[in-house]
């Protein structure tokens, strides 16, 4: 069975935050490339939040009906909520390998997690990286442009914050 394409909507007025800019493309980009990653994320129903410590940036995603609704702040429907600096955030968020370490270490923490252990493992396996991406050959050049893009995408998100603080 072949799921209709996810749909990714950034939402709420004004200028979108650079964290949620990056995770709708992040999230476009392999609903497009990958079809697996397509019918992962058609089988999501939830929110959570996302809070980058410097900034104090805060992104919901919410996954329903073949759409994730991506919106600036935290909605009080986000049943769980994930938090840490900026480039950790940005290695979870693009399927990092060492996702699982930085939790284990402290540099992100999760509430709630625990009790919503479903939605967790869901938007994780989701959130990974691509089987495509990881094999030899082809996949290990797909994979360093992503890493470039990635890298990009944070250092972009990390001046902008920069940029914001500085100009207060």
């Amino acid at each position: 069975m072949h799921a209709e394409e996810v749909r990714v909507n950034i939402m709420g007025a004004g200028e979108p935050s650079g964290l949620a800019m990056m995770l709708a493309q992040y999230f476009e980009q392999n609903i497009r490339d990958f079809p697996r990653k397509n019918e992962q994320a058609s089988r999501i129903r939830g929110a959570l939040a996302i809070r980058a410590l410097e900034g104090d940036v805060n992104v919901t995603l919410r996954f329903k009906n073949g759409e994730i609704e991506i919106l600036d702040g935290r909605a009080d429907d986000a049943k769980v909520l994930i938090c840490g600096g900026i480039f950790s955030l940005t290695e979870l968020a693009t399927g990092g390998a060492s996702a699982l370490r930085k939790f284990a270490t402290g540099e992100l923490k999760t509430h709630s997690a625990w009790k919503h252990p479903l939605l967790m493992f869901r938007v994780g396996r989701f959130m990974s990286l691509p089987a495509e991406m990881r094999a030899p050959g082809e996949g290990k050049a797909r994979t360093r442009r992503w890493k470039v893009i990635v890298r990009a995408v944070a250092a972009a998100v990390s001046l902008g914050l920069s940029v914001y603080f500085l100009s207060r």
